[in-house]
Order: structure tokens, then C-alpha cells, then sequence
């Protein structure tokens, strides 16, 4: 057999391969628990990083290329903070509790609950203002760290039909977090690292007052990325293929 057809012929199996929907894992039943929670912890865990066969990029670290949290001065934490190149580390120790939805009705609300390790957010920073009166100002690297957060991640299914296929468009994305505690870590406050130290130490024992006014700007920065990652996912099959009868 002649070479080029021998290649033509190769090239076809593995374009009829990649165009299958991935053996592992095995799609889920409607409203199986048991199926769902394993088949997320396995994306968090083994496909992190990205998966081609699902259009799955990389969540952990999830890059969040400009982020901004801001208050105004009705709050008690007046700031504005700038994060540049950063990232979103231990996405990969979320682990499924409950879910919502996910049955045959892709419109409706669907849910994904449980609680990670920690989640932390790592980037290049710039802020100014004050929290809880006392004034913040510096520039330079910039680590807040979440421990054992609880999570709630959810969306509205919207059906829609591609090649003859229903698919499911992802709407109105949301992450709610819960955190046991928070570590905050601006490096060089005030251009002093004394006075640093001492600010980093007064946000991270003050955490349970400055996090409710931080949380709605920065859970919004972060979906918005997140939103893009998981309609992606579920553009790439039709539902279908994700969740079976």
C-alpha cells in the first residue's frame, strides 16, 4: 500500500477518534449524586490543568489577567485594589458535597456545593484607602489565602441546538465562598517592612470583618473567568454526552 494512503488512512482513525466523545469517565445519569460527585472530584483532581479533549483549559492555576476589588467610602474597607498577571491557586482541592439540577431539563438552576483545602489569589498588586480606618498604600506582590472555604458554584442552563444536537450555554455564573479563615500578605505596604508586617498581621486577625465587604468584587472577578472556562466545557458535546437517561 502506498505511504500517502497508509498516512490518509491514519489520519482519518485519529480525527475519527478526537471527534468522539472521551471513554473516561463515563457520562452520568440524570440526578445520579454519586456519579456527578465523582466525575467532578476527577476534573479536579487528574484534568486540571487543561484538557484538549474537552476544551478544558486550565483551572488550577486559573489566570485572572487584570482584577479589581473596590469599595466605596460608605465601606469600612474604602479601597481600591489592582491585581495584574495573577492567579487563582487550589481550585484542584475542591471537593464535591451536593448539587442542583443536571437532570433532563438543561434550563433551570444547576449547582455545585462542597469545600476545598484553601483557595489563595497571587499576583503583582496596587492599593489605596483604608480598612477600618486605618490607611493601606503600597505596591508589589500580593498573597490572600483562604482556608477550607466552602464553596457554592452555579449557573442557569440555557438549551440550545447545534448540529442538530442540544447543548447547554451557560448563564449568569456565581461562586460563593465561605471561608474558615483568611491569611492576607501585601508585600511592602508603606515602602516599610515593619509597618508591612504590622498591617498584614491586623488584616489577617481582622479577616471576619474586612471579607464580607470584599467578597461580591472579588467572587465577581473570578466567575467571570470561571464563566468563560465552564460554558467552554459545555459547549464542546451536547449535553447528552455529559448526562445520559
Amino acid at each position: 500500500m502506498p505511504i500517502k494512503v497508509v498516512i490518509l488512512l491514519v489520519a482519518v482513525a485519529i480525527g475519527g477518534v478526537i471527534g468522539d466523545f472521551p471513554d473516561d469517565p463515563k457520562p452520568c445519569k440524570h440526578g445520579d449524586v454519586e456519579c456527578i460527585g465523582k466525575l467532578f472530584n476527577y476534573f479536579m483532581i487528574e484534568k486540571h490543568g487543561g484538557d484538549t479533549n474537552y476544551d478544558l483549559k486550565s483551572i488550577d492555576p486559573l489566570f485572572l489577567e487584570t482584577l479589581v476589588v473596590a469599595r466605596g467610602a460608605e465601606s469600612p474597607v474604602n479601597i481600591r485594589c489592582s491585581m495584574n498577571g495573577s492567579e487563582v491557586l487550589g481550585i484542584k482541592t475542591l471537593r464535591f458535597e451536593k448539587k442542583k439540577g443536571f437532570g433532563k431539563e438543561i434550563a433551570g438552576k444547576h449547582e455545585i456545593s462542597g469545600q476545598a483545602q484553601y483557595l489563595s489569589l497571587v499576583g503583582d498588586y496596587v492599593i489605596t484607602g483604608s480598612v477600618l480606618i486605618l490607611p493601606i498604600k503600597g505596591e508589589g506582590k500580593a498573597n490572600i489565602t483562604m482556608h477550607e472555604p466552602k464553596y457554592r458554584i452555579g449557573w442557569t442552563g440555557s438549551p440550545y441546538e447545534k448540529d442538530g444536537a442540544t447543548y447547554m450555554r451557560v448563564k449568569n455564573f456565581y461562586i460563593d465562598l465561605y471561608p474558615k479563615s483568611i491569611t492576607f500578605n501585601f508585600e511592602n505596604l508603606y515602602n516599610n517592612k515593619e509597618l508591612s508586617d504590622n498591617m498584614n498581621k491586623f488584616l489577617t486577625e481582622n479577616w471576619s470583618e474586612i471579607y464580607p465587604e470584599l467578597a461580591e468584587p472579588l467572587t465577581r472577578g473570578v466567575s467571570f473567568v470561571a464563566n468563560q472556562v465552564v460554558d467552554r466545557f459545555f459547549a464542546k458535546y451536547p449535553y447528552e454526552k455529559y448526562f445520559t437517561n
